[in-house]
């Protein structure tokens, strides 16, 4: 028999030192934990933070230490709202983006768990790739999947708190805002090399002890984890178009969505089926693109639960109205069955 529970997933907040974000994430955020968790009764609650939470990346370690602590103060009542809902006994879950990579790092997770539950530390769970409940669901922020952000040795930062990693390409471009558009596209050339070599040393067998200890973490069995290491690879022949494209749109003020969130959804739905392991739901974020969809050949349900800044990129609800704001709910009965989908919170109470 499996403990009722309710999962609340929501994502890229891009939570930073400033609060000019005209959608105002920060201040949306306590509301909801408030009216939609603190309030709640039932089950046990989890809430998952699926990536892009905080403008955390490209520091080291000491500076990422001290930026999470400002971006914390900066979103005092987001703060106190998550330490309530810590001390309430919700248990909180990071999942690691593109642009929070840096909550990896062993120190910058217990920082964030001092921080919200200095009573109780193991409410809050940061993971570092993607969220596994067995037979339930997997969330990841998707970044793996996105060749221009993907980190091919990402469990590096887990494990060590390396600051060995290169960046991805897109991440060497705005790593240089101020220098010129010569120097940082060799920047991006380097980091496609970087990142090529990368790929190699995922398949050495270092690498493969990392991902047999993630296997104990992720309760996954060792030949799984690496497949689903290796579903996604990094190719410059095909990154860098697609790189040079983003930073075109970019120096424009403009971006485009990426469509290849719901063919790597199927991948990894497929992967852990083939392996016993199959999931009732796959979440991740990262594009910016609420929706929710079934998964081709697989019964795994599909759900992108978009942003809650000002950069919405579906065709949603939230690119009309922008107080609504996207977040999936997966319910789990005693027997094991569950339910849920894409919702939408309105302050309003709409």
């Amino acid at each position: 028999m499996n403990r009722p529970a309710r999962w609340r997933l929501l994502s890229d907040l891009h939570l930073g030192v400033s609060d000019d974000d005209p959608r105002r994430p920060g201040k949306m955020l306590p509301e909801f934990l408030h009216h939609q968790v603190l309030e709640a009764s039932g089950p046990q609650q989890h809430v998952v933070f699926v990536g892009d939470t905080f403008e955390l990346a490209g520091f080291a370690e000491d500076e990422s230490l001290t930026r999470l602590e400002s971006i914390l103060a900066r979103h005092r009542e987001t703060f106190q709202t998550l330490r309530a809902c810590a001390a309430r006994g919700v248990q909180l879950h990071f999942v690691c983006g593109n642009h929070d990579v840096e909550l990896a790092r062993p120190s910058v997770a217990a920082r964030l768990s001092s921080l919200l539950s200095p009573v109780e530390p193991g409410q809050i769970r940061v993971h570092p790739w993607f969220l596994h409940v067995p037979h339930v669901l997997v969330a990841e922020h998707g970044h793996q999947h996105h060749a221009p952000h993907r980190i091919p040795e990402l469990l590096r930062t887990a494990v060590s708190g390396t600051d060995e990693l290169d960046l991805p390409p897109l991440a060497a471009w705005h790593a240089q805002p101020s220098s010129s558009r010569l120097s940082r596209a060799g920047a991006v050339a380097r980091a496609c090399l970087a990142s090529e070599r990368a790929e190699r040393r995922v398949r050495e067998l270092a690498y493969g002890e990392l991902l047999q200890a993630e296997s104990l973490r992720l309760e996954l069995d060792p030949a799984a984890v690496r497949d689903l290491a290796r579903l996604s690879r990094f190719r410059t022949v095909s990154a860098l178009p697609r790189t040079a494209t983003r930073m075109v749109l970019a120096a424009a003020g403009r971006s485009i969505a990426s469509e290849e969130a719901p063919a790597a959804a199927g991948r990894v739905a497929r992967t852990l089926e083939a392996h016993g392991s199959g999931v009732a739901w796959y979440v991740s974020g990262h594009t910016h693109r609420a929706l929710e969809s079934a998964l081709e050949a697989c019964p795994t349900r599909y759900v992108n639960t978009g942003t809650w800044c000002s950069d919405v990129r579906g065709r949603g609800p939230d690119q009309s109205d922008r107080r609504a704001f996207p977040y999936a709910v997966v319910d789990v009965a005693r027997d094991g069955n569950t339910s849920g989908g894409l919702r939408y919170w309105r302050p309003d109470g709409g």
